[in-house]
């Protein structure tokens, strides 16, 4: 069965399926901007609502802050205003990058300016909901969809910079949305409620253990609850059985992706890190030299010289033959 079926390419077996969590980031167009380029697949089918105004400025803002295309942009405005920083949340900035992008596109319409007007013009207030979101090898679900189940695929964290340090930021994925662009081009951002990771004493806590806790009785008060579904990691919330309210966080390890223990290159004299995960099916063993394999046993002493030899008489067995 097994010979047969790599001759059967429409078939689906073990050595052709794709893995469950699989997200279609190998799919993905690399041309245009890098924000319309993200990997994910939806899970059931969507439902249709709109963001109101402030819900829809806070989508709009989060995406133009992480789309790596538009720092050229900024940091011009910067030069022009004779301003040393200008944050992207400028209203006055995302007016003038909109007519920008207008004037460059006429005069050059390549791909990659109609993503840019695309981008400039900002997202239709019209978004679909998703229940369910492969990512980053994760299966995520909204907290509405986990209420009832044993399982727990809602818990979100992502890395976020200050400034002055970076700070894992936990919370809950409350929903899926599904932003939509001009010329069919779409953003998928989660909107989770965040827990207080500022506050060290009443809001998150590391034991001398390592372990986290957070207290998922205190919201962060934010103006960013979105963020790029691939920018998301998957937790588990433990209740804590001491503290009320307090839960221990426990990071899932991504499906098909491994991490390898410490080995030495004998050649490089380096060590592997740790931390770097290995995807199955790929190698991370050393080359080893095959005559260093042969001449092994040559090498070999079986023989003790801090004792005395001894003869041993073994007992003298005859089989019986069948008649």
């Amino acid at each position: 069965m097994i010979f047969c079926s790599r001759y059967l390419h429409s078939v689906e077996t073990k050595f052709n399926r794709l893995e469950r969590n699989y997200d279609d980031r190998h799919d993905k167009s690399t041309s245009g901007l890098s924000i319309f380029s993200q990997s994910g697949k939806v899970l059931g089918s969507g439902i249709t609502g709109h963001l109101d105004t402030h819900e829809f400025e806070q989508a709009h803002i989060y995406i133009l802050q992480n789309c790596e295309e538009v720092q050229p942009f900024l940091q011009e405005y910067s030069q022009i205003q004779n301003r040393s920083t200008v944050q992207v949340s400028d209203k006055n900035f995302i007016k003038w990058f909109k007519n920008k992008v207008a004037q460059v596109y006429k005069q050059d319409r390549h791909s990659a300016i109609e993503d840019l007007l695309s981008l400039s013009r900002g997202p239709t207030k019209y978004v679909t909901y998703y229940n369910g979101y492969i990512v980053n090898g994760y299966r995520f679900h909204t907290e509405e969809h986990d209420k009832g189940l044993k399982t727990q695929s809602c818990g979100v964290v992502v890395i976020g910079d200050t400034g002055t340090e970076k700070i894992n930021y936990y919370g809950i994925l409350t929903e899926i949305v599904e932003s939509q662009y001009l010329g069919g081009r779409r953003v998928v951002l989660f909107r989770c409620n965040w827990w207080d990771v500022y506050d060290k004493v009443k809001g998150i806590k590391i034991d001398e253990y390592g372990f986290v806790s957070v207290n998922c009785q205190r919201l962060l008060k934010t103006n960013e609850p979105f963020v790029l579904a691939t920018q998301a990691s998957q937790v588990f919330y433990v209740t804590d059985s001491v503290t009320k309210g307090w839960h221990v966080v426990q990071k899932n390890q991504p499906r098909d992706t491994y991490t390898m223990s410490l080995n030495m290159d004998d050649d490089l004299k380096e060590p592997v890190d740790v931390d770097e995960a290995c995807q199955q099916g790929e190698s991370s063993n050393p080359i080893i030299d095959a005559s260093k394999l042969l001449n092994m046993d040559d090498n070999v002493n079986l023989h003790r010289n801090d004792v005395e030899p001894m003869t041993v008489d073994g007992p003298l067995t005859q089989k019986k033959r069948k008649r």
